[in-house]
Protein backbone atom coordinates (compact mmCIF):
# COMPACT_ATOMS: atom_id res chain seq x y z
CA UNK A 1 0.00 0.00 0.00
CA UNK A 2 1.41 3.39 -0.96
CA UNK A 3 1.58 6.36 1.37
CA UNK A 4 -1.36 8.42 0.09
CA UNK A 5 -1.40 10.71 3.11
CA UNK A 6 1.40 12.83 1.67
CA UNK A 7 -0.65 13.39 -1.51
CA UNK A 8 -3.41 15.20 0.40
CA UNK A 9 -3.25 18.87 1.20
CA UNK A 10 -5.30 20.86 3.67
CA UNK A 11 -6.89 24.26 3.16
CA UNK A 12 -8.53 26.35 5.87
CA UNK A 13 -11.52 28.46 4.78
CA UNK A 14 -13.52 31.14 6.55
CA UNK A 15 -16.50 32.72 4.81
CA UNK A 16 -19.20 35.28 5.37
CA UNK A 17 -22.21 35.07 3.07
CA UNK A 18 -24.87 37.40 1.78
CA UNK A 19 -27.48 36.64 -0.89
CA UNK A 20 -25.57 38.83 -3.41
CA UNK A 21 -21.96 38.05 -2.49
CA UNK A 22 -19.63 36.01 -0.32
CA UNK A 23 -16.26 36.96 1.12
CA UNK A 24 -13.85 34.11 1.78
CA UNK A 25 -10.48 33.89 3.51
CA UNK A 26 -8.21 31.03 2.56
CA UNK A 27 -5.04 29.65 4.19
CA UNK A 28 -2.97 26.69 3.13
CA UNK A 29 0.59 25.49 3.70
CA UNK A 30 3.31 24.81 1.16
CA UNK A 31 6.62 23.02 1.30
CA UNK A 32 9.30 25.25 2.86
CA UNK A 33 11.30 27.25 0.33
CA UNK A 34 14.90 26.23 -0.24
CA UNK A 35 15.57 29.55 -1.99
CA UNK A 36 14.27 32.09 0.53
CA UNK A 37 15.06 31.45 4.21
CA UNK A 38 12.76 34.36 5.21
CA UNK A 39 9.69 32.87 3.58
CA UNK A 40 7.31 30.86 5.75
CA UNK A 41 4.98 28.07 4.65
CA UNK A 42 1.59 29.79 4.99
CA UNK A 43 -0.30 31.25 2.05
CA UNK A 44 -3.25 33.57 2.67
CA UNK A 45 -5.81 34.97 0.22
CA UNK A 46 -9.10 36.87 0.33
CA UNK A 47 -11.78 36.35 -2.33
CA UNK A 48 -15.08 38.02 -3.17
CA UNK A 49 -17.74 35.94 -4.97
CA UNK A 50 -20.09 38.40 -6.65
CA UNK A 51 -23.46 37.01 -7.75
CA UNK A 52 -26.17 38.29 -10.12
CA UNK A 53 -28.18 41.02 -8.46
CA UNK A 54 -25.15 42.66 -6.88
CA UNK A 55 -24.50 46.23 -8.07
CA UNK A 56 -21.05 45.25 -9.44
CA UNK A 57 -22.08 42.06 -11.25
CA UNK A 58 -23.09 43.81 -14.49
CA UNK A 59 -19.95 45.95 -14.47
CA UNK A 60 -17.62 43.01 -15.07
CA UNK A 61 -16.48 42.53 -18.65
CA UNK A 62 -14.61 39.30 -19.22
CA UNK A 63 -12.00 37.63 -17.08
CA UNK A 64 -9.30 40.29 -16.94
CA UNK A 65 -8.45 41.36 -13.43
CA UNK A 66 -7.32 44.68 -14.95
CA UNK A 67 -10.80 46.17 -15.18
CA UNK A 68 -12.61 48.79 -13.11
CA UNK A 69 -15.06 46.33 -11.53
CA UNK A 70 -12.16 44.36 -10.02
CA UNK A 71 -9.83 47.28 -9.37
CA UNK A 72 -12.46 49.15 -7.32
CA UNK A 73 -12.44 46.43 -4.65
CA UNK A 74 -10.33 47.05 -1.54
CA UNK A 75 -8.01 44.06 -1.97
CA UNK A 76 -4.46 43.66 -0.66
CA UNK A 77 -2.22 45.30 -3.29
CA UNK A 78 -5.07 45.07 -5.81
CA UNK A 79 -6.68 42.05 -7.47
CA UNK A 80 -4.36 39.20 -8.39
CA UNK A 81 -7.05 36.65 -9.29
CA UNK A 82 -10.28 36.70 -11.29
CA UNK A 83 -12.34 33.67 -12.34
CA UNK A 84 -15.74 33.48 -13.99
CA UNK A 85 -17.99 30.70 -12.67
CA UNK A 86 -20.80 29.40 -14.89
CA UNK A 87 -23.94 27.37 -14.25
CA UNK A 88 -25.03 24.23 -16.16
CA UNK A 89 -26.50 26.41 -18.94
CA UNK A 90 -23.20 28.21 -19.46
CA UNK A 91 -24.48 31.45 -17.96
CA UNK A 92 -22.23 33.45 -15.66
CA UNK A 93 -23.29 32.69 -12.10
CA UNK A 94 -20.48 34.39 -10.21
CA UNK A 95 -17.34 36.47 -10.53
CA UNK A 96 -14.63 35.43 -8.10
CA UNK A 97 -12.09 38.19 -7.48
CA UNK A 98 -9.28 37.98 -4.99
CA UNK A 99 -5.84 38.86 -3.79
CA UNK A 100 -3.12 36.81 -2.19
CA UNK A 101 -0.69 37.86 0.51
CA UNK A 102 2.44 36.63 -1.24
CA UNK A 103 3.81 39.71 -3.02
CA UNK A 104 7.07 41.57 -2.54
CA UNK A 105 7.46 42.56 1.12
CA UNK A 106 4.70 40.15 2.21
CA UNK A 107 7.07 37.65 3.81
CA UNK A 108 5.63 38.30 7.28
CA UNK A 109 2.23 36.96 6.15
CA UNK A 110 3.86 33.62 5.28
CA UNK A 111 4.73 33.17 8.96
CA UNK A 112 1.12 33.58 10.16
CA UNK A 113 -0.50 30.22 10.87
CA UNK A 114 -3.59 31.23 12.83
CA UNK A 115 -6.54 33.57 12.63
CA UNK A 116 -5.08 35.56 15.50
CA UNK A 117 -1.70 35.90 13.76
CA UNK A 118 -3.34 36.99 10.50
CA UNK A 119 -5.57 39.65 12.04
CA UNK A 120 -4.72 42.04 9.15
CA UNK A 121 -6.03 39.53 6.59
CA UNK A 122 -9.30 39.29 8.53
CA UNK A 123 -9.51 43.08 8.87
CA UNK A 124 -9.04 43.36 5.09
CA UNK A 125 -11.83 40.82 4.55
CA UNK A 126 -14.13 42.84 6.84
CA UNK A 127 -13.35 45.97 4.81
CA UNK A 128 -14.13 44.11 1.57
CA UNK A 129 -17.41 42.82 3.02
CA UNK A 130 -18.42 46.33 4.10
CA UNK A 131 -17.54 47.70 0.64
CA UNK A 132 -19.67 45.07 -1.10
CA UNK A 133 -22.53 45.46 1.36
CA UNK A 134 -23.18 49.16 0.74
Amino acid sequence: MSDTKSAWSKKDLWSRRNNKFTVEISRHSVTPSTLDPYEGVNRWAVYAYIYPGHRLFGKFDGDSMFQDAAACLPLHKGPSFLRIHRNDKGEISCYQVGADYHHAYDEHFTEYATEQDAYQVFADAEELYAHLEF
